[in-house]
C-alpha cells in the first residue's frame, strides 16, 4: 500500500513484545488502519493479527466490547497518544480489561441496594474519561479520568451544564448535532473535534451513547473521550 509505514525489525521485536495491551495505527486519509499489535492485546482478545485488523477495519475504539465465539464477553477501555513521524502519523492506543468493573457496575444494577460510593470508585478506576447527560444534555456527571483531563477537582463544576455552556468547543454546532442525533436516532455516535482543555487546543474522539430508564425511553446520553492530539516526533 502506497505511503504504509513500516517499523524496523528491532521497533517490531521490541513492540511486538510489549507487556500491555497495544494497538498501533496508521492515520491514512483520515482513517486508522492497523500496522502492529502486542502479543499480549492479540492473547487478549484471542485474535490472530489479520482477524484483530478486520475487527478495527473502521479504526479505533476508546472502548472495546468484545464477545468471542467461545467464552464471555469482555470490556477494554484504551488510551490514545499520536505521534507525527518523518513519513507517516501514528496512533498508540493501550488497552486495560475492565470485564470485571463492567460486571460489577452490572451487578450493582441488578441490586438495589448497591451504594453509590461503590458505584462511583468502581467508574473512577476506569482509565478512560467518562461522562453521562440528561435528555437535555446537561451533565449528570463523570469520573474521575474525565475530572482529571480537565483540571476539576468535582463533578460540581459541570453538573446542570451544557457543553455550549462550558465553552470548551471552539465549534460547538458540530458536537451538539451528533448528541442530539444520539437521542433522537438511539444510537451509538462518534464525533471527532477540537476542544479546549486546560486552556490548551487539542484534538478529541468522543463515542456517544443513549441512556435508557427502566421502562426502555431514552433518558440521557452516556459516553467517553480520548485525547488524540498529535505528538511531534523529536528523532
Amino acid at each position: 500500500m502506497e505511503g504504509e509505514f513500516h517499523f524496523n525489525k528491532q521497533e517490531k521485536k521490541y513492540l511486538s513484545a510489549f507487556p500491555g495491551m497495544l494497538v498501533i495505527f496508521q492515520v491514512l486519509d483520515g482513517m486508522d488502519r492497523v500496522i502492529l499489535a502486542s502479543d499480549n492485546m492479540l492473547d487478549s482478545m484471542n485474535l490472530t493479527y489479520d482477524e484483530l485488523a478486520t475487527y478495527f477495519i473502521n479504526g479505533f475504539k476508546p472502548l472495546i466490547r468484545y464477545t468471542p465465539l467461545k467464552g464471555e464477553t469482555q470490556y477494554f477501555a484504551g488510551k490514545s497518544v499520536t505521534q507525527k513521524r518523518k513519513r507517516a502519523v501514528l496512533r498508540y492506543v493501550t488497552y486495560a480489561d475492565v470485564t470485571n468493573i463492567y460486571n460489577k457496575l452490572h451487578k450493582l444494577e441488578e441490586d438495589s441496594s448497591g451504594q453509590d460510593f461503590v458505584y462511583k470508585q468502581i467508574l473512577d478506576a476506569i482509565p478512560t474519561g467518562i461522562f453521562w447527560k440528561d435528555i437535555d444534555r446537561k451533565f449528570l456527571g463523570a469520573n474521575k479520568a474525565f475530572l482529571d483531563a480537565y483540571g476539576f477537582s468535582s463533578e460540581d463544576a459541570i453538573i446542570g451544564k451544557t457543553d455550549e455552556d462550558m465553552g470548551w468547543h471552539p465549534e460547538p454546532e458540530h458536537f451538539k448535532k451528533v448528541e442530539e442525533e444520539v437521542l433522537s436516532e438511539k444510537k451509538t455516535k462518534t464525533a471527532r473535534t477540537k476542544n479546549l482543555i486546560q486552556g490548551r487546543e487539542r484534538d478529541i474522539v468522543a463515542l456517544k451513547s443513549p441512556l435508557y430508564d427502566k421502562d426502555g425511553n431514552v433518558s440521557g446520553i452516556v459516553g467517553s473521550f480520548i485525547d488524540v492530539t498529535e505528538v511531534e516526533d523529536e528523532d
